[in-house]
Order: structure tokens, then sequence, then C-alpha cells
């Protein structure tokens, strides 16, 4: 007499003979949002550049393809206008800022004093505009190619794995390595992992948003449908070794999270994670009460564990977060005034530093670089101005709700809206208090989790 144990049944990712193209975008794409980061976290503009044209190139001979096959996706494009819609606005506000109108930035400068142009630095908005047009390719070619369940989970799960790539050097450059940096020694942040990065508040944004899709990918498997067949003579099955291999990747990548001693950052991942994980267990219909309450207890003992493990630095930089915040309020005020003395046209994309220096006040401490606003928010407005500025948030806010919508209405390919969901959370708590969302890097990660979460597919598939 038989007995029957539960397997999880995984259809096989068959390549469709009218997408092949897409079949082999998909993986390189996601190789490309991996390999941005390696090079100081994708924060150099050779990077910018390099991202860009490669992108140009791959969607000039993508659309070619398409238009040869007769197979255009104009349609999945046209599904998303309103995301890509108010990021093009943005983007050509900063194009109106290169114009040649002379303005005051302070309100007290003579004219012969007066920046030529809106922007205060031309050359940093040019070099901007080609990373924010490496995103838009970036998105539209992900959105294009991710037109079915099964590609969208087999780019998912890829991407998963490179994070997790990431989050083991980390550990393994902060713990066997002598706490170097990918290209040599370290100067800053000495006994706190920061990978490919040079912050390491950046990388905690990278992985934390790593934590969620592997969150939505483990709860996926685990609860995925199942068939029935004859037990075998070993305890694990391929399924079960799937959902543990996952979740130990999971967790190797939040341990790797509070070893950057990022206080934020682990706010902000635990929180990201949280949201993803009820997201995927109220879409599981199969699980039961008990199988929540062990999934929680699961969560909250993996979570101390790695705490105990990992998280002493993470503490003991948590006793001097009251300190550390008094520069941190001092330069919100001085941002704040930036914006109301330019509220509309900003002072040009990627122009704060050069700005900063009319305003800096001897109240902040004038021997540190002051470089950057350390909130997100306040940057894309003293930068773009309020209207302008807000355009980003606006898609993104939209990005969630086309997410939700997925994550509602489908009953497969969902686990990348969860994690979308998750990662934007993440992101949203950490760029209240820092800039790792302006470090290309995290944002084409991002780009690519948003895409996953609100694809739209051509047709049913499996996966």
């Amino acid at each position: 007499m038989f007995t029957f144990e539960d397997v999880g049944a995984a259809q096989p990712y068959r390549p469709a003979r009218s997408g092949w193209l897409s079949n082999v975008y998909g993986p390189l794409l996601i190789v490309l949002v991996l390999l941005s980061a390696v090079a100081a976290g994708g924060d150099r503009p050779l990077v910018w550049l390099l991202m860009t044209l490669s992108l140009a190139v791959l969607g000039l001979l993508y659309g070619v393809a398409q238009i040869m096959c007769s197979r255009c996706h104009v349609d999945l494009v046209k599904g998303q206008m309103a995301i890509i819609l108010p990021a093009v606005v943005a983007i050509g506000f900063a194009f109106v800022q290169l114009l040649p109108l002379g303005f005051d930035p302070t309100g007290a400068l003579p004219p012969d004093l007066w920046p030529d142009f809106w922007t205060i630095n031309r050359s940093a908005t040019i070099l901007a505009l080609v990373r924010m047009a490496g995103y838009l390719l970036m998105f539209w070619l992900l959105i294009s190619v991710g037109d079915s369940a099964a590609r969208l989970t087999q780019m998912a799960t890829l991407l998963f794995w490179g994070l997790f790539a990431h989050a083991v050097w980390g550990l393994l450059a902060l713990s066997f390595f002598g706490d170097i940096h990918f290209w040599g020694d370290k100067l800053d942040y000495v006994g706190s992992a920061t990978g490919t990065f040079i912050n390491r508040n950046a990388f905690a944004t990278f992985l934390g948003m790593g934590v969620s899709l592997g969150v939505a990918l483990t709860v996926r498997r685990a609860f995925a449908p199942s068939i029935r067949m004859p037990a075998g003579p070993k305890a694990w099955s391929p399924h079960k070794l799937d959902v543990v291999a996952l979740a130990t990747a999971t967790t190797v990548i939040l341990a790797t999270v509070f070893a950057t001693q990022s206080r934020l950052g682990g706010l902000a991942t635990v929180v990201g994670a949280a949201v993803t994980l009820g997201l995927m267990m109220a879409k599981a219909e199969r699980m039961k009460r008990g199988h929540i309450w062990r999934v929680l207890v699961f969560g909250g003992v993996t979570l101390s564990a790695i705490l105990l493990v990992m998280g002493q630095g993470l503490l003991d930089r948590s006793i001097l977060t009251v300190a550390g915040s008094i520069d941190r309020f001092e330069l919100y005020r001085e941002v704040i005034g930036m914006i109301a003395h330019r509220p509309l046209m900003g002072f040009g994309l990627d122009g704060f530093p050069d700005a900063f220096e009319l305003y800096h006040d001897p109240a902040l401490d004038p021997s540190l670089v002051w470089d950057r606003t350390h909130n997100t928010y306040l940057a894309l407005w003293v930068e773009l101005g309020l209207i302008a500025g807000s355009l980003p948030m606006v898609a993104v806010a939209i990005a969630v709700v086309k997410a939700w919508r997925n994550l509602m209405r489908r009953s497969d390919g969902f686990a990348t809206s969860a994690a979308a969901i998750g990662a934007t959370v993440t992101v949203a708590v950490h760029a209240s208090g820092d800039f790792s969302l302006e470090v290309a890097g995290n944002v084409y990660l991002f780009v690519a989790l948003i895409a996953l979460g609100v694809a739209r597919f051509r047709r049913a598939g499996g996966g």
C-alpha cells in the first residue's frame, strides 16, 4: 500500500518560439541589473554611461527584431503609461533646466554672478539625464519581456540568487578577506559589511530589497500547487529542498543587512519583509491558521538569532542615534530653506552639492562634506522643484497600485508583485533618512523589481 506526500508541482519553463528574443533578453537584463552595482554600487559616471549605452543598443535591437517578427509589444508599454509619463515629464523638466536662462539662486547675488543656466551645474545635470535615461530604458525592456508568469518567475529567481551572491561576497569581504572593498583596501565604514558598495547604508538598501524578494519566492514555493505522488525512500523531496534553499539564502541576505550596521537600513528591511510576508500569507489560500503561526514563530526566532549573532555593532550604533541626528536635522532645515528659494524650478538635477555651498550655515559641521541631502524626498524637491520633484513619487505610487492589482487578481505570477510592494516599503522608509535610492545600483534593482511587479501577461503562462 502506497503512502503519499505533498510535492510542489512546478510547471517546466518552455520558451515560446515566438518569444525567443524575450527568453534571451529576460536573463540578460537581470544580469545587467546585478552588474550595475559591482563598481562602487554603480555610483560612478562611467557606470551610468556604460549602462545607458548598453540598454540603448539592446533596446534598438529588440525593437528592430520585434518589427521584423511582426510582434510589437506596444500594448504592454501602453498599459504602463501611467507610470512612464510622470517619469518622462520629470526628465523633460530636467532638460528645461539646461536652458540658458540665468537666475539668482540665493536672491542676494549681483547679476554678474548669476549662473548662466537654470541648473547650477550643467555638466552634472547632463550626466544625471544619461543616468535617468538608463532607468527608463531598463523599465521599458523589462515590462516588454515579462509577459508570462513562467518567464517572470525565472527572472525573479535569477535576480534573487544574484543578490544572494552579493550578500555572500559582503560577508566574505568583511570576515575572511580582511574587511576590504571589491577594488582594494577600505578606508571608510571599517567593521561594516559594504560588499561592492562604498556606503553601508546603500548596501543595506540593496540587500533589503533582496530580502523582500526572497520572502516572496520562499512563500510562493512553500505553498505552490501540489500533486500527490508515492513517497520515495528519501525524506527530502525536491520541493522541500527548494523551500529550504530559498529560506536559507534569504536568511543569509538578512544577516548581511545587519552586518552593514545600518540602523535605518535594518529597520527598513524588516518592515519591508514583514509587509511582503503579510501579503503572501494573505494570498496563500491553502495556508491554515496553524501554518500561519508556524511561519510567524519561525520568522521571529530567525530574526532574533540573526540579531544576536550579527547585530551587536548595529545595537551599539543605535545608542548614538539621537546624538548623530543633530547634524542631520540641521541639514534638513537648511535644505528646506533652499527649496523655499526655488520652489518651482529647483537648482538642477544633481545640482545639490554646488547649490548647498551657497547656503552652508556654520551651524553645520564645516569639516564634513555635505554633498547629499540624506533624504531622497528633499533631494528631488531641491533639485527639480516641488512639482517636477514629486512626479517620481507619483510614478512609484501608481506602480504600487498596479502591483497590488496584479497581486489580488492573479492565481500565479503574483510573488513578484508582493516583492515589489515590499521593496517599495523598504526604500520608502530608508529614503526618509538616507540617500541610498540615489545610488544607481539601487535604482536599477528597484526599477527591475517594480517592472516585474507590474508586468502584464500577454497570455496565461505556467510557473
